[in-house]
């Protein structure tokens, strides 16, 4: 919980100018024996602050999800942004002395920037607590090498996994026979690579304030191991157009390549605690402020990524840094007059958290139970779905939480609900039907018919001249069949209501929900009359996606086969039921997905069918037919499973024609997903050992709605060569979406022929 403030608290803004990185140890490496100590740095400049901070202190959790160390001077550690993030206080410069509140101006301030960073506090939970080892002896303002070299040992090993120190002289290595309390300083530093089993420590200094280029005379990159978990920082400040520029006071890399690969900046003036009283408060500047600015960044992402070793956070830093910088398009600084200006001042740049947290190559979707074992790329995941889903998918709110993973195995949610689109918008599918048989547009279809001897055919062309569908009839005997074939996006020939030469109809135009995804579908049927009253029929029929595919239509195929039983129950009346299965490849109800999203491989739909045709009259016809299916779905992506399908689809039509007129009513329900409960995975994380953390959801896919398509027709013919066509179509529940607007569809035909 926050902790509060005491309305008189004292902001006493001070502004803390420190000269030197860390203003501490003076490089030394006697050991602690009494010796004259290093001369001490100038005391701190304090000045009144015109600017008052007046921060917002926030209380963690009493669990922190991760720690960092500070090794510095004394601690005050009743203040306000010191005291609720206490994990552990230690003095390691005399261990039999648990006083640290000695000498607490510079590590008061210091360790009070790890809590204050405010936009880690915007980019990330900030639950870190504080290892805090007080390296200094009594109030003295300088510590010693090796002392220092054993505190990075001891802070790693209670688990920090960063570690600051903001002193200078941590950029030369440690004798072979250093050593503080029994322990080599070189052994103490490895511990920043071994510690928390195995994941080390990020270790984060102070670059100085000399306003010189790094230089030392062992220098710690010789220890390949340490510096690729080390980060040295300097200050940076931002030009009148908010460019990054080096402090003028501040350390930077100069021309050693070593020094440049694992330099980067922080801000120069940073908020800091002063130790005068538990809410005071004032700006520092310095490297020894802008070191702990870095440390805070590095806690914020090892908080939010556990898993990531110190190498990786690291070096993930240095390479989201910003490199924006003017000095970085010059390469004529250093001695020899052609070393890169951004390099040689700046190093990698200014650390931006921002970046920093940003996905790294490319996102997946994990297919595994482990993240090593990688997923489909997000961007190849999608599904596009057939209007007989309607809008159960994305109403559900299922994949508005989906963990999907970078390069570096971090996680992030994303809602992938945009990944799932209708194939065709309504908008868009009502227009195509228009065009079909709107006379004065190049959708316009024209009918071709024919017969000779016992066969006939039929065929509907585009403007193009391409045909749009076929059907070729034949007789032998008892024997009927018929060849067909038809694009994807038009009526079957074989439907009821071109058996039945019904007029055209905006209802009956555009394809199913199955065909709409196919190219071109082809198929045959045969009748077998046994009687006047009793046929046989067996119809197949199958289809592909276009031979221009994309990720969404490759390899999508779909066949469907029946077999069906005629009875012909009076002069008026046929009666016809049978039964087929239809299936389909990659897809499911015409629906398709790719990547994470797929629909599974070998997807059958078990039918069942019924249709009666009646004859009312020489002029009056009538149809229905009514079709249901049932079936599931097995798959390997986020859907796991689909049970339970069940889908249903009715039409009916009543035509009436007569000398010079012509008039239709149909009334039809598109294929609807009546009932199907799909169960999906949803990744929602990872373990810090790299398993997938799933939930089992599941969700039903019927629509909220249903829709149903209320249409009437009128032909006037008064002549053989003029026809005028109106068309009137009332949808209720578009799209099978109980809140989706009824619409309605007007359309006027007029045709002449010379």
């Amino acid at each position: 919980m926050a902790q509060g403030r005491d309305t008189n608290a004292r902001l006493a803004g001070m502004l803390l100018a420190l000269s030197l990185a860390g203003c501490s140890s003076g490089g030394g490496s006697s050991p602690s024996n009494g010796d004259d100590p290093p001369p001490s740095p100038p005391p701190h400049d304090l000045q009144p602050s015109p600017v008052d901070p007046a921060p917002n202190v926030e209380s963690p959790d009493d669990h922190y999800s991760v720690l960092v160390g500070v090794a510095d001077s004394g601690f005050r550690l009743s203040h306000e942004s010191l005291q609720p993030r206490l994990a552990t206080v230690s003095n390691v410069a005399e261990p039999d002395d648990p006083d640290v509140s000695t000498a607490s101006r510079h590590g008061t301030a210091v360790a009070s920037v790890v809590s204050l960073s405010r936009d880690t506090r915007d980019l990330a939970p900030g639950d870190h607590g504080l290892h805090l080892a007080k390296v200094n002896r009594d109030d003295e303002t300088h510590s010693y090498d090796n002392v220092m070299d054993y505190s990075t040992g001891y802070l790693a090993d209670l688990g920090s996994r960063v570690i600051n120190h903001s002193y200078s002289g941590r950029l030369e290595a440690p004798s072979t026979t250093a050593s503080y309390l029994g322990r080599k300083s070189l052994d103490s530093l490895r511990r920043m690579v071994t510690a928390n089993d195995g994941l080390g420590s990020v270790y984060v200094v102070a670059a100085g304030n000399q306003g010189e280029a790094l230089q030392a005379e062992r220098p710690i990159h010789q220890h390949a191991d340490l510096f690729e978990r080390m980060l040295i920082v300097g200050g940076s400040t931002r030009s009148d157009t908010n460019e990054v520029e080096k402090a003028p006071l501040s350390n930077f890399p100069g021309a050693d390549a070593n020094w440049q690969s694992r330099f980067l900046t922080a801000p120069w003036r940073t908020l800091v605690a002063l130790d005068d009283a538990d809410d005071s408060y004032g700006w520092g500047q310095g490297t020894s402020f802008s070191a702990p600015r870095v440390s805070a960044y590095a806690a914020a992402i090892i908080e939010l990524w556990p898993h990531l070793d110190a190498t990786q956070v690291s070096q993930l830093l240095l390479d989201t840094a910003d490199r924006t910088s003017p000095l970085y398009a010059r390469n004529d600084c250093g001695e020899s007059g052609n070393v890169n200006c951004g390099y040689f001042y700046l190093g990698q740049g200014e650390a931006s958290l921002e970046d920093a947290l940003e996905p790294q190559g490319e996102l997946v979707m994990p297919t595994g139970d482990s993240v090593d074992q990688g997923g489909q790329p997000l961007e190849r995941s999608a599904a596009q779905l057939s209007a007989a889903y309607g809008d159960a998918l994305e109403t559900s709110g299922v994949l508005k939480e989906v963990a999907v993973f970078d390069e570096l195995g971090r996680d992030y949610r994303t809602d992938l609900s945009g990944h799932v689109s209708q194939r065709i918008e309504r908008n868009r599918s009502m227009h195509r039907r228009m065009e079909h048989m709107a006379v004065a547009t190049q959708g316009h279809r024209e009918e071709t018919r024919g017969k000779f001897d016992n066969m006939s055919f039929f065929a509907r062309h585009d403007a193009f001249g391409d045909t749009a569908a076929a059907r070729l009839d034949g007789r032998i005997g008892r024997h009927r069949w018929s060849l067909f074939q038809f694009r994807g996006d038009e009526p079957n020939p074989m439907s009821p209501q071109v058996e039945a030469g019904f007029m055209p109809m905006l209802s009956f135009q555009g394809g199913t929900a199955i065909t709409r995804g196919l190219d071109r579908i082809a198929g045959v049927r045969h009748r077998l009359d046994f009687n006047q009253h009793v046929s046989l029929l067996a119809e197949h029929w199958s289809g592909s996606s276009p031979e221009e595919t994309t990720p969404l239509t490759d390899r999508y195929r779909a066949d469907r086969s029946s077999i069906s039983l005629a009875l012909t129950l009076s002069e008026r009346l046929t009666l016809t039921a049978g039964a087929g299965v239809r299936r389909e490849d990659r897809g499911l109800l015409g629906a398709q997905g790719t990547g994470a999203l797929a629909m599974g491989e070998d997807n059958r739909l078990d039918l069942h069918r019924v249709q009666l045709d009646y004859r009312l009259g020489d002029s009056l016809t009538a149809f229905a037919s009514h079709e249901e299916g049932r079936g599931e779905m097995s798959g390997s992506g986020l859907i796991q499973s689909i049970e339970g399908i069940r889908t249903r689809e009715t039409t009916f039509g009543l035509q009436w024609h007569g000398k010079g007129h012509q008039a239709a009513f149909a009334l039809r329900q598109p294929m609807r997903l009546a009932d199907g409960e799909a169960e999906l995975q949803i990744p929602t994380g990872r373990t810090l050992d790299g398993k997938v953390l799933r939930d089992d959801v599941q969700v039903s896919l019927a629509p909220s709605g249903q829709q149903r398509d209320l249409e009437f027709g009128y032909a006037l013919l008064p002549s053989e060569h003029t026809r005028l066509q109106l068309n009137l179509l009332y949808s209720i529940e578009p799209g099978h979406d109980r809140n989706a607007d009824d619409e309605i569809a007007a359309m006027l035909n007029y045709t002449h022929r010379f």
